[in-house]
């Protein structure tokens, strides 16, 4: 739990800290040695132990700092949020793996700005302002973008409704759109599918105003983190479902036909098997469709979606009830959330080798010629305040850097590297 492991940590922190404060009255030795402890057991400990990685800690700070800006956190005065941050950043500074805060704060942010999830536009400004103030511009640069992107959307769909009105375009459904610069967003490419007839003319009208307006621009639609509502007309009760562009996508398929099986869902859809297993799982557990080769008992947690065959026949629950009228079907996905994750510690890694990289031609080009250890010694020095470079990636980057005639070994020394202009 996130809560409960960054504050256990301020917690230690402020009465440590009290304590240095008030026995030995602040003395420096005293706030050194309590910064070197601090820095110790935030990035080892127990929890990054159980987990195999020091970089834990800033993944579930970065988590904390979610929980608190998202919408739907407890009321919290405005004054206690503004500490909530300043003890942020003490826990922050003592962390070495900022860069895996950056990148996991980045994803998040990411999310609460495309699902309209902030609590306040305010509040995330002041931690930004706060992580540059701490680590630089360029820390900060990506996050400042994402929130240019979302104000030039809005200034963007004005402009789409008013292109609709001129152009007499009604053949459109209601929608809004986020244009998001692919450079600063952590997004990866979405599984495409066949855009169903209720919404292509929706898209195709959208696409050309905005080709029209960039000319040799390319819109890459992320339908993974889209979303609509549909609302019901076979039950007695009209419901509104708030769903993924994926569970839309399948359940507009049922006003053709009322049954149908899977192999056919996915011929008509395209969707991959893994992700429509895992969409249709979900709308069997809401019980909006039912299978009739699985019995509703065997519909609990350990049923996977796996169990699923491709020949099940599935149909659309015509009888639904619910207490609801505004249902919510769109759950996070297991594999894209796990894909996620996987995929943020893939580009930290990836990401990691090439600042590397660029610090040893750096250095190499300031120096001309170093000893291998001393450039060793050099780059961790410059990095350290980003995350603690591994020896083993960095002998692997020199080596890189050699192979690419960056570098080159001196012939009568060999622990000795030659810059190669």
């Amino acid at each position: 739990d996130p809560k409960v492991y960054i504050e256990t940590i301020i917690d230690i922190h402020k009465k440590f800290l009290k304590l240095v404060q008030e026995a030995f009255n602040g003395e420096q030795g005293f706030t050194a040695a309590l910064d070197k402890a601090c820095g110790k057991f935030i990035n080892n400990n127990v929890v990054t132990q159980a987990a195999g990685s020091t970089t834990k800690s800033p993944e579930l700070l970065a988590r904390y700092c979610d929980a608190l800006l998202r919408k739907g956190t407890k009321a919290v005065e405005e004054t206690d949020l503004e500490e909530k941050f300043n003890q942020i950043m003490i826990v922050f500074n003592y962390i070495e793996d900022k860069d895996v805060y950056q990148k996991f704060y980045g994803k998040m942010l990411a999310k609460r700005l495309v699902g309209q999830l902030s609590a306040s536009d305010d509040y995330e400004e002041s931690m930004i302002s706060k992580l540059k103030q701490a680590c630089g511009f360029e820390y900060t640069s990506k996050l400042q973008r994402m929130f240019q992107d979302i104000g030039v959307s809005k200034t963007l769909i004005s402009e789409y409704e008013k292109y609709c009105q001129n152009y007499h375009i009604t053949d459109i459904v209601d929608f809004s759109v986020m244009v998001l610069s692919s450079n600063s967003w952590p997004f990866s490419g979405s599984s495409n599918f066949i855009i169903p007839i209720e919404l292509k003319s929706t898209f195709d009208s959208f696409t050309e105003f905005y080709t029209h307006r960039h000319n040799g621009r390319k819109l890459t639609w992320l339908h993974q983190h889209s979303k609509g509502e549909l609302q019901t007309f076979f039950t007695s009760q009209k419901y509104i479902l708030q769903v993924s562009t994926y569970q839309m996508v399948i359940l507009l398929l049922f006003n053709k036909v009322l049954t149908w099986t899977v192999e056919r869902l996915q011929d008509e859809t395209q969707i991959k098997s893994e992700l429509l297993l895992q969409v249709l799982l979900g709308l069997l557990k809401s019980k909006l469709l039912i299978c009739t080769d699985i019995h509703e008992d065997e519909l609990d947690e350990d049923f996977k979606d796996t169990d699923i065959k491709m020949n099940y026949s599935i149909r659309l629950a015509t009888d639904f009830k619910s207490k609801k009228l505004r249902i919510n079907l769109n759950v996070p996905l297991k594999s894209v959330e796990q894909k996620d994750i996987e995929g943020v510690h893939r580009t930290i890694d990836e990401d990691r080798k090439m600042v590397i990289q660029a610090a040893i031609v750096r250095i190499m080009k300031a120096r001309q010629i170093l000893k291998h250890a001393l450039l060793m010694q050099e780059v961790i020095q410059q990095l350290s305040s980003r995350f603690r470079p591994k020896i083993p990636v960095i002998k692997k980057c020199i080596d890189i850097l050699i192979e690419k005639e960056y570098l080159e070994r001196q012939s009568n020394e060999k622990d000795v590297l030659r810059y190669l202009a």
